[in-house]
């Protein structure tokens, strides 16, 4: 049974290190990766089972990787809530490059969470920081972020081109020239246009097109939207139209001549570009703003025209699509509710399954309390019986010294009695023990229980059997007058049980004999005996009846 116990201990105990190898195992490759291939590493860390398990350096490592792939993946990271432990846990550490990235994470967790000021104060840490590790790289990603948040979340265009000319400062790149041209173009700062340029420059150098069509549509847009240069606008968008069709969102880009052509009063122009643009959205279904906006330069248009115009279908149509998404949040909302039910029943299921549990354990420890209360019963009796039958044992011996050399008679001349043979029949007669004894000698063990029995339960108190007066002069006669001696020097200082306490070791009687005749604990004479060197100046050694006597 042993060496089976011994090898199930084993087993889980290298399952547990062989679990623990592979998650450490996991998370090692996962964070090689992270960097260069955050889709790969994602797909490692999905590996690890019950990551709550995980020992906290590894778990503050699992937060960190799975906020990092969400961040590389532009997922969504309201529910990285491990990435504050792993902020602490890394900015503490000796990793720089964790540490600086920690600040992006977390001020990222903060922006999904929609908490605008605490992300910026993060990242505004995290600027400090890099510029004091060197780090030129992730100070300019958190300029470009922070200078993002300002245009886009803040509208202040002001900071947001503070931001961008210190990350220009140390590094030039055609996506901050890019964010700064749009930034200084909805301020309506004139040098837009010199960063916008700029940019289309750089990323026609880097021969990446799709970067160079979405960077020259938005700068089309922005000449139309500010007013700046519709000439220019129109010339960018024609330059679009030159790139394939399947990397040019032509709808928007008919639009933006559309507005264009609309803005210098050319109609014309702006009907025909109007009406391809329409042809583009029923050819490749384009975005609801796409349909709404060829709807609203068609009334801008009309109303040039004729005096009039008509939004009547563009109404329906956004009925329509508000009732299709009205139903769809519906739907949505129906999950939510069906998914958190489904949670309060698990929750519930939960809660029961840990009811039952208690509830076991419970009942599992009143077992053992009862148990134990038995178990303390028993032995209690049995230490009792036990006792009783040491006190029977006592008494019979002090039965045979009593009634040594006595022939059974009751009385015997107090000349004849040596060593206080005669104090201690004396004594055991006010018990009523000789007299148990002779009337019933066939059962004298069991009669003799049940009188001391009766004697423990306080059911027969000693001090009603025992007459003191009577003894005291017995003391006297038998042991030169101890107890007037003894009365005589220290009645004042000792009670009545003290007193009578010194009589029975004057007597000779041991401790167990003294407890047996009083009714008293060992303990409790013991006690008796501390207090009575105390009260007496006594040391602990020396004897009582001597120190009485004056010997």
């Amino acid at each position: 049974m042993k060496k089976l116990l011994y090898i199930f201990v084993t087993t889980c105990v290298l399952l547990c290190a062989c679990s623990r190898t592979d998650n450490t195992t996991v998370l090692r490759q996962a964070d090689a990766m992270i960097y260069g291939n955050a889709d790969s590493a994602m797909q490692l860390l999905s590996q690890i089972k019950n990551p709550e398990r995980l020992p906290f350096e590894e778990k503050m490592l699992y937060g960190w990787l799975r906020t990092f792939a969400h961040n590389v993946r532009g997922a969504s990271m309201a529910e990285d809530s491990l990435i504050l432990p792993a902020f602490d846990y890394f900015v503490s550490g000796r990793d720089t490059v964790k540490m600086l990235n920690s600040y992006v994470l977390k001020s990222k967790y903060l922006y999904w969470l929609k908490k605008h000021t605490e992300s910026m104060a993060v990242l505004d840490s995290g600027i400090v920081e890099a510029t004091a590790c060197r780090d030129t790289y992730l100070m300019v990603s958190m300029l470009a972020e922070q200078a993002y948040r300002y245009v886009y979340v803040e509208k202040d265009y002001k900071k947001a081109i503070e931001a961008h000319l210190r990350a220009i400062a140390i590094r030039e790149d055609e996506g901050l020239c890019y964010s700064l041209g749009i930034a200084m173009g909805l301020q309506g700062n004139d040098s837009a246009s010199y960063y916008m340029d700029r940019s289309i420059e750089l990323v026609t150098q880097k021969k990446d097109t799709a970067r160079l069509v979405h960077y020259l549509r938005n700068y089309a847009q922005l000449l139309s939207y500010k007013g700046q240069d519709y000439e220019k606008a129109i010339r960018v968008s024609k330059r679009l139209q030159s790139f394939p069709s399947e990397k040019v969102n032509d709808a928007m880009i008919t639009l933006v001549l559309t507005e264009c052509y609309l803005k210098i009063g050319e109609l014309d122009s702006a009907q025909y570009y109007l009406d391809k643009g329409k042809e583009e959205v029923v050819r490749f279904k384009k975005f609801l703003t796409t349909e709404n906006m060829i709807a609203y330069y068609q009334g801008l248009i009309d109303y040039t025209r004729y005096g009039t115009f008509d939004f009547l279908d563009v109404m329906r149509y956004n009925d329509s699509i508000h009732n299709a998404l009205y139903a769809l949040q519906s739907t949505i909302r129906r999950k939510d509710e069906s998914k958190e039910s489904l949670s309060n029943a698990n929750l519930m299921l939960t809660v029961e399954r840990q009811e039952a549990q208690l509830t076991l354990l419970f009942c599992i420890l009143v077992l053992v309390l009862a148990g134990g209360g038995a178990f303390f019963y028993i032995r209690g009796r049995r230490n009792r019986l036990i006792e009783a039958e040491e006190r029977i044992e006592t008494l019979n011996r002090l039965l045979v010294e009593a009634t040594k050399g006595d022939g059974g008679h009751e009385e015997i001349p107090a000349t004849e009695v040596k060593d206080g043979q005669f104090f201690r029949k004396i004594l055991l007669q006010q018990l009523g023990i000789i007299r148990l004894v002779a009337t019933q000698p066939t059962s004298q063990n069991q009669e003799l229980l049940r009188r001391i029995s009766g004697i423990t339960n306080h059911e027969l108190p000693v001090e009603s059997l025992l007459v003191w007066e009577d003894l005291y002069p017995v003391i006297d006669r038998i042991y030169d007058g101890f107890y007037t001696r003894m009365n005589q020097r220290f009645g004042s200082v000792l009670i009545d049980k003290e007193q009578q306490l010194c009589c029975l070791l004057c007597a000779e009687f041991s401790t167990k004999e003294i407890s047996v005749v009083t009714q008293q604990s060992i303990p409790t004479i013991y006690q008796r005996k501390t207090n009575i060197r105390k009260k007496l100046g006594m040391g602990e050694k020396e004897d009582i009846v001597e120190f009485i006597l004056g010997k």
